[in-house]
């Protein structure tokens, strides 16, 4: 059994880290509104901060250690997610604090737990950010032709888009227009939403608009079939996802299936569940089929993305 003493040091760690974060949350609040009364055309919510962007090599690692990618607008900010990671191990610490488990192998496990949590959370945002940019792809593409096709430049149909269109599609094509105004290229700035968002539909809008651009021909018609293509994708990728509901849903039974199972033969027999919390195998066992469950989740969803993916 841990010591309390040792479990109230851990938490005071963990509430300073998650204070510290917090801290560094204003801070950084108070640089984003200054930045806007800087630049008040620009959308800070919605561009990447270059302190972030400049960082080195080893917050380079720490950031792919934790899923955290600067380029990408983040709903929440990383200091919450920070925070839930915090909440996360704290709370495996004092339900686990009954069973016989050594203090090092709690805190290890409360540590991965932590790390799962924020990169499980910061992933989370860049797929709902990734979506969006790729279901709003379609009518960026159709603006961009019918622009085109009225007689005006690719250029006014991007400050249009940075106008009209509704986030995260806005706030990357701000981005674009700050580059245009610096003298990139119209399919250099496309080319760089991509790498910023790594949605693969964006690379070849930059591929189209480089070849139309320097090749001569009508660039609404090849707009047009793109636009039809990237919107046929978009389905595809609803129905794909439709198809894997089903999946999702009886995945997400088989996983909740063991703690339900328990809780009722607890209800029936509390002897029989009791001897998992109080023999050393008992914890054993108990924690080897937690991790099973735990690892046959991320199995199966790796298997439904794979699948599903175009």
């Amino acid at each position: 059994m841990i010591p309390l003493s040792v479990i109230v040091t851990v938490l005071m760690l963990l509430m300073c880290a998650a204070c510290t974060s917090l801290w560094l949350d204003a801070r950084q609040r108070r640089i984003n509104r200054q930045v806007a009364m800087a630049l008040p055309a620009s959308h800070a919510a919605s561009l990447p901060s270059i302190r972030r962007a400049e960082t080195g090599s080893g917050s380079q690692i720490l950031n792919r250690l934790v899923n955290y990618r600067a380029d990408v607008p983040y709903a929440w900010h990383p200091a919450y997610a920070v925070l839930a990671g915090v909440i996360a191990a704290a709370t495996f610490c004092y339900a686990i604090s009954p069973l016989e488990f050594s203090t090092t192998k709690v805190s290890i496990v409360a540590a991965f737990i932590a790390l799962m949590v924020v990169r499980g959370l910061f992933g989370w945002q860049q797929n709902r950010f990734t979506d969006r940019l790729f279901r709003q792809l379609p009518d960026t593409v159709q603006l961009v032709t019918s622009t085109v096709r009225s007689g005006l430049p690719v250029q006014e149909a991007f400050r249009t888009i940075a106008r009209e269109m509704p986030q995260p599609t806005a706030g990357q094509f701000a981005i674009a227009c700050s580059e245009l105004n610096m003298g990139r290229p119209a399919e250099d700035v496309i080319e760089g939403i991509y790498r910023r968002t790594q949605v693969a539909e964006y690379g070849i809008f930059a591929v189209t608009l480089a070849v139309q651009l320097k090749s001569g021909g009508s660039l609404a018609e090849t707009l047009q079939i793109l636009g039809d293509t990237v919107r046929q994708r978009v389905a595809m990728a609803a129905r794909a996802k439709a198809l894997a509901a089903e999946v999702i849903f009886s995945s997400r039974a088989l996983i909740a299936a063991p703690f339900i199972v328990g809780g009722v033969i607890y209800s029936l027999s509390p002897e029989t569940i009791d001897v998992l919390f109080r023999d050393s195998t008992g914890n054993k066992m108990l924690a080897y089929a937690v991790t099973s469950v735990i690892i046959g989740h991320f199995v199966i969803r790796w298997m439904i993305r794979r699948d599903t993916a175009l």
